[in-house]
């Protein structure tokens, strides 16, 4: 008994050791979280007060500061319509020369206030004005899409899964015929916005409260690993469960656009009191005259002149032509007065252009006096003979090319190691070397002609040139090997090493691939160069893009919708990587595993394919007349072929196939006589009365039938038809 009792009173003080240890750790968790949530209620309390002082800077200003208070509106003014990386903007504010120490600091805190509050990339509802669907034979109010649109993306876990949910929604729309073709790249464009703003929202407010050190010191860190989700290029590589919920997301939208009501859409979108903007707007736009230019920016303006000029006479179509960046743009676009089909137009333009500067989400902020490297120094980094400038390039921004052009090319050979550019001259200069040509590559000299307001974004395309002319260089053969042997082949001439072999036969293989495409008009085709340095630009955004890596200055390519200012998206329409191109590349020059070869081809890919399926007229017509299918392949389907679908795409394609249908048939409803429409016509349309089962049941024979075309079709390009074939099979399982 004697020797339990030092036992039990161990026991005891065991215990207590451990209740006391466990009492200290939570009693230090809560100092903890009551310390962090302090620091954090400090944060946003500052954050607060520097958003209030904005406000009454860019309100009344002395007339010596009007271009200090021009400037820092117009970072406002530029968060807001979203033209730039908001956190981009931050560190560019806490930093900007021409602002004092203590208006860095004001800006910056500013905007990382509205950031957290959600206040930026704002989209102007009448925007999607006139799109559809239609009810009560009016089409929708663009306040009822972005409502939408700005739900879907705001509940959803993962934003960048929803804005590929959106996609999928409205592209299936369209195939229903549903709204408007245009819609499609409409609400990707917006959803891309709305994504940022919430994606932005919460690392802001994620930064807050880790409350680890100064939000601006966190911004500039994280920007400098290129950490922050929001600028990082997602869609060109997204994974299995990000496809899933973006199906399903799809999905729900897809029922909303079929059932568009009234009810609960916004009376419309607040116009924002441009008063200051009036006042601002000139000095801003000549502060912006100084800056360097965004290409993906300067294009996207030039495509709009014409309406501005004809449509929106309150603004200076000169001025407006000649902004080439985010703090020209702002203040070219400044009024409040607009009707509602003027805001239509700049609403569009401003998201357009928004979305097109989202390429260069990561590129380091620059301002004249920053380091860069010499014209020499910047040569030898490339590899080039030379880098020169034209004597109308501004000597200010020389500096920024230079830097940009080696930060770019070093992104390259990170998934290029082996690109050389010996003996290739590089010239910057003000005008185009030819008319239309945002730069050019000069094959007799070797020459990469990049004009300052449009050469970004066109760098992996040029060089991809430079490597077919190193090609047929070392073949002795006059301009670009793509070129010479899809020439060669189509003549049946020229034998010889130079048009045979496994680089030949990969080069002309990647221009049939595209010149071979359902829907594609011969006269459409282009240069087999053209299309070769397009695969290059897409498969190098691609290979960066899957370890969060993009280069505004390589490539404007963002994904397969959003393909930038320089790719036509039919180039990329057999789905970008291919067996021949990354053959191609392997005989031209030395590949990553960076840039490992990927069999599957993108989700976006397949939905594209699926909505382009062939259809059996006559087959089609018997559905429509209720007949019995003999077509109905018993025993297509065996057991093993209904397997759960891990990513969601098996769903996407019986989607895809069932909106064709719909739109199908919504087509003929229509091309009939109103009077003589048939009960499944009048169902369709959703005109009374009517039988749903009868438009139900020819939308579901319909369905299967393409299904079944697209699994047996063999107009689909290699490789996407043999992985698409199966998931069109169990489609059908569904």
């Amino acid at each position: 008994m004697q020797r339990r009792l030092p036992a039990i009173a161990r026991d005891r003080a065991t215990r207590r050791g451990a209740l006391t240890l466990a009492i200290a750790v939570a009693v230090s968790a809560m100092v903890a979280l009551a310390s962090t949530a302090w620091r954090s209620a400090q944060t946003r309390a500052q954050l607060d007060a520097a958003a209030e002082r904005l406000d009454h800077l860019t309100e009344g200003a002395p007339a010596d500061d009007e271009s200090r208070t021009a400037i820092a509106w117009g970072y406002a003014e530029r968060l807001r319509l979203g033209l730039e990386s908001p956190f981009r903007l931050v560190e560019g504010a806490a930093r900007d020369p021409r602002l004092t120490s203590d208006e860095q600091h004001t800006v910056a805190l500013a905007l990382f206030a509205h950031i957290t509050r959600g206040e930026s990339h704002v989209v102007d509802a009448a925007a999607f004005d006139g799109i559809g669907p239609r009810h009560a034979g009016t089409a929708m109010p663009g306040e009822w899409h972005l409502e939408l649109i700005e739900r879907a993306i705001a509940s959803a876990s993962d934003p960048r899964a929803a804005e590929l949910g959106v996609r999928f929604a409205y592209a299936l729309a369209s195939a229903e015929r549903l709204v408007d073709a245009a819609a499609t790249v409409l609400a990707a464009e917006a959803a891309a916005l709305v994504a940022d703003r919430e994606i932005a929202r919460r690392e802001a407010n994620a930064i807050i409260r880790s409350a680890r050190r100064n939000p601006i010191d966190e911004v500039r860190s994280r920007r400098a690993g290129r950490e922050f989700y929001v600028e990082r290029p997602m869609l060109l590589a997204p994974g299995p469960s990000m496809e899933r919920a973006a199906v399903d997301v799809g999905a729900l939208l897809l029922d909303s656009l079929r059932s568009a009501r009234w009810v609960g859409v916004r009376a419309g979108s607040p116009v924002p009191d441009d008063s200051i903007g009036l006042l601002l707007a000139p000095q801003l736009y000549g502060a912006g005259r100084s800056t360097p230019p965004s290409a993906a920016l300067a294009v996207t303006i030039q495509r709009y002149v014409p309406q501005v000029r004809s449509q929106i006479p309150r603004i200076d179509a000169a001025a407006f032509g000649r902004a080439h960046n985010g703090e020209m743009l702002a203040a070219a676009v400044h009024g409040d007065d607009f009707t509602r089909s003027q805001r239509r137009i700049i609403g569009r333009l401003l998201m357009t252009a928004a979305v097109a500067m989202r390429s260069s989400a990561q590129e380091p902020v620059w301002f004249a006096g920053d380091s860069a490297p010499t014209a020499r120094e910047a040569a030898t980094q490339l590899g080039v003979a030379e880098v020169t400038f034209d004597q109308d390039v501004p000597a200010a921004w020389r500096p920024y090319f230079l830097r940009t052009i080696t930060d770019g090319v070093r992104d390259l050979r990170r998934v290029l190691p082996g690109l050389t550019m010996d003996a290739m001259l590089v010239r910057f200069r003000m005008s185009a070397p030819a008319d239309s040509a945002l730069a050019m590559h000069d094959p007799r000299t070797r020459t990469l002609h990049l004009p300052v307001h449009t050469a970004a974004g066109t760098l992996t395309h040029e060089l991809a040139h430079d490597l077919d002319r190193q090609s047929a260089l070392r073949q002795g053969h006059a301009g670009y090997r793509s070129d010479f042997v899809t020439r060669s082949g189509a003549q049946g001439g020229g034998g010889g090493s130079a048009v045979t072999g496994r680089l030949a036969a990969s080069l002309r293989a990647i221009a049939e691939d595209l010149s071979e495409l359902p829907g594609t008009p011969r006269a459409r085709v282009e240069r087999p160069a053209e299309i070769f340095a397009t695969r290059v630009d897409w498969f190098v955004a691609q290979a960066l893009a899957a370890h969060g890596v993009s280069s505004g200055f390589l490539s404007a390519v963002q994904d397969e919708l959003l393909t930038g200012h320089v790719v036509h998206p039919e180039r990329l329409r057999s789905g970008g990587r291919s067996v021949s191109l990354v053959a191609a590349l392997e005989e031209m020059t030395t590949l990553s595993p960076l840039a490992a070869w990927e069999a599957a081809p993108s989700v976006q890919t397949l939905l594209r394919w699926s909505l382009a399926g062939p259809v059996d007229g006559r087959v089609a017509a018997e559905i429509l007349r209720g007949q019995t299918q003999p077509w109905a392949a018993d025993g297509l389907i065996d057991e093993g072929a209904c397997d759960d679908d891990e990513t969601g795409r098996v769903r996407l394609i019986r989607l895809a196939a069932e909106s064709r249908a719909r739109g199908w048939l919504r087509q003929r409803a229509q091309w009939m006589k109103s009077g003589d429409r048939a009960s499944w016509a009048r169902s369709i349309l959703g005109e009374g009365p009517w039988a749903t089962g009868l438009a139900e049941s020819r939308v579901a024979a319909l369905r299967d039938h393409m299904l079944v075309e697209l699994a047996a079709s063999d107009l689909l390009p290699t490789g996407l038809g043999a992985y698409a074939s199966p998931l069109a099979i169990r489609a059908r399982c569904a």
